[in-house]
């Protein structure tokens, strides 16, 4: 008989490495629950980031015709259809004077129609400050998305003239109010408020100040 031979009845079998199904459950669920926190948390910020997007690229807008209005001597048009598009259009005719009516220019399209991002719309979520003063500038009662021309019956154009002001198409100084938001989503409104004066714009986001809503800059 060999003396290398081993015969014990008692001899362990070799324990095999790895994970067991059990083990392997587990660690899946450990995943997908950190994977559902981190998607909760990241969540507000996108959103918050699509409609800081939209207002931005709607004051951009505003702000570019009315510049471009003063150094080209021409009328820029912008008109905001809802619920997400705006158009911006120029005179084709460079003028002298300061308003539409000094030549009645005919308008094209400056640009291709540009789309508000994501589910961001032009939108007066219910639950915005409403009171008097309360709203962006003191402009409105909030009612309405758009709300430009608001001392002439509210309107969705605005004509920036060569001189710096923004005027409706009846030559009347243009203030008003535009309000952006994802629907059923307080917290993501925000607006872009508009002085006829000055054509100049700025942008408000809402906020929660001792528990009461407030538009802030």
């Amino acid at each position: 008989m060999s003396r290398f031979t081993d015969s014990s009845p008692h001899q362990q079998p070799r324990a095999e490495s790895g994970f067991s199904l059990v083990e392997m459950v587990v660690v899946v669920g450990v995943v997908f629950v950190v994977a559902a926190t981190a998607l909760m948390n990241i969540l507000p910020s996108i959103r918050s980031s699509r409609a800081n997007a939209g207002m931005e690229m709607a004051l951009g807008e505003m702000r570019r015709a009315h510049e471009r209005a003063v150094d080209e001597r021409r009328i820029y048009r912008v008109t905001f259809v809802a619920p997400q598009t705006i158009q911006v259009e120029v005179g084709q005719v460079a003028i002298i004077g300061s308003t539409i009516t000094d030549s009645a220019p005919v308008f094209v399209a400056a640009q291709a129609p540009l789309t508000l991002p994501g589910n961001i719309q032009f939108l007066a979520v219910p639950g915005i400050p409403t009171s008097p003063n309360a709203t962006p500038d003191g402009f409105g009662t909030g009612a309405v998305a758009i709300n430009l021309d608001i001392a002439n019956g509210g309107g969705t154009q605005i004509y920036f003239q060569p001189d710096g002001r923004a005027l409706d198409g009846a030559n009347r100084l243009n203030d008003g109010v535009i309000y952006l938001a994802e629907p059923n989503n307080l917290f993501s409104s925000r607006a872009v408020s508009l002085y006829g004066t000055t054509g100049r714009s700025k942008s408000w986001f809402l906020t929660q100040v001792n528990g009461a809503l407030k538009w802030t800059q």
